[in-house]
């Protein structure tokens, strides 16, 4: 593919905190907003992915790059996916000695009337009064999707669910899941009880590099237990072809939501999507963004890592200018055969006050269909800038007072 840059006259910087909402806690007067006219010359023309789901990632686990991105930030319920944490969780008290695969968790009242056969939920059975093995009980949270074996295994770890979120928290935030918030293993309903897609797909990178023992686990078509064999709840493992986790989850509020990983010609990669309006269009959502031959996609590389894409505006420094470059290389998932243009955008935090670092992240790169932002990638300053003499700086600020007037 060939990017072409189409000369354009540049623009006034303006903020629109509809348009760019991932800076909203960005000083309104301080955004600007630098359009390049540059349009992927694709042909005959290119548009964005059509998917039904109101949030989507897709991540390139080989390149170690997100190639598709669309309101990744925005808060969502994690429902049934939550799992996921939970079995880090426990994963981490297992590496750390605090428990082994054979220690024995007894089942509470509470675990039973609240996450087993009682509760008319995903459940692996278990009988009040028992004792479960952790190992048994991490089979069943994963493969059979069990909120008994959920609780069980938060009580007789940290002595409840609440203590049990606590420590999901802490190890969230540690492998680097900025926005989320846990109340419980289950996934169950709390309006505190937050991630977004960026999140879980943090997490899923961490399992795929760290966990690779678990990650097996997932892929399991079914686990017997107590003479109970129940296929794996996870239903995107049978539609489609190669999946090998990680699970499926539904909200009353959000609607359908899934995290899947699969391995295409050598290659890993990693689709999250929420609010999916039904469970056919999570399927068909998720085969569009991880199977190419089943929806006709590309990924295109369109800047290598440290690549040039534009300048930014400098207050009071030696230079008027930085440079912006990428910190990743930047690929986009596209679709070479429709019709509408994609086009690329810059918008940073500017004009950036002196005295500026090389490798400071102060804007994004934005490629945009239909006038939808689809994809993201941070953009860092290029070089340092040191302050400026005097005049200089009362140029600078003279400058500014005439443009906030106009």
């Amino acid at each position: 593919m060939q990017v072409g840059w189409q000369k354009c006259k540049q623009h006034k910087p303006q903020y629109n905190a509809d348009r760019w909402p991932s800076f909203k806690s960005w000083r309104p007067s301080a955004i600007a907003a630098l359009t390049l006219c540059a349009m992927l010359t694709i042909s005959p023309a290119a548009m964005a992915v059509e998917i039904k789901a109101k949030a989507a990632t897709l991540y390139d686990f080989s390149s170690q790059n997100m190639v598709f991105s669309k309101n990744s930030r925005a808060l969502l319920a994690p429902a049934n996916l939550t799992k996921l944490m939970t079995a880090v969780t426990v994963q981490q008290a297992i590496h750390a000695g605090d428990i082994t695969p054979q220690t024995m968790f007894e089942v509470s009242e509470h675990a039973w009337r609240t996450g087993g056969a009682p509760a008319r939920v995903t459940t692996m059975f278990a009988r009040l009064g028992s004792s479960i093995s952790v190992n048994d009980l991490m089979y069943g949270l994963i493969v059979q999707s069990a909120n008994d074996a959920a609780i069980i295994l938060a009580e007789g770890l940290a002595g409840s669910e609440e203590n049990f979120a606590r420590e999901m928290n802490k190890l969230a935030k540690k492998i680097g899941m900025k926005n989320s918030n846990f109340t419980n293993p289950t996934g169950f309903p709390d309006e505190n009880h937050k991630t977004t897609l960026e999140d879980l797909t943090t997490l899923a990178i961490y399992v795929l590099e760290h966990e690779p023992e678990l990650h097996s686990v997932f892929a399991m078509d079914r686990f017997t237990w107590n003479k109970i064999t129940q296929r794996n709840k996870n239903p995107l493992i049978r539609e489609i072809e190669g999946l090998d986790g990680f699970g499926a989850g539904f909200s009353e509020r959000e609607g359908f939501a899934a995290l899947g990983t699969l391995d295409s010609n050598g290659r890993r990669y990693l689709a999250a999507i929420a609010a999916s309006p039904t469970a056919e269009d999570r399927i068909k959502d998720l085969k569009t963004l991880l199977l190419p031959s089943f929806s006709g996609l590309k990924l295109e590389q369109l800047y290598r890592k440290g690549d040039l894409v534009s300048d930014a505006q400098v207050y009071g420094g030696r230079k008027t200018t930085v440079s912006l470059k990428t910190s990743d290389a930047v690929a986009a998932l596209i679709n070479p055969n429709e019709k509408d243009k994609y086009k690329l955008r810059v918008v940073y935090n500017g004009p950036i006050p002196a005295p500026v670092k090389e490798g400071t992240e102060v804007g994004e790169l934005q490629v945009l269909s239909k006038n939808d932002v689809i994809y993201r990638a941070t953009l860092v300053t290029g070089e340092d800038v040191t302050i400026g003499d005097l005049q200089g700086r009362a140029w600078d600020a003279l400058g500014e007072f005439f443009y906030q007037l106009f």
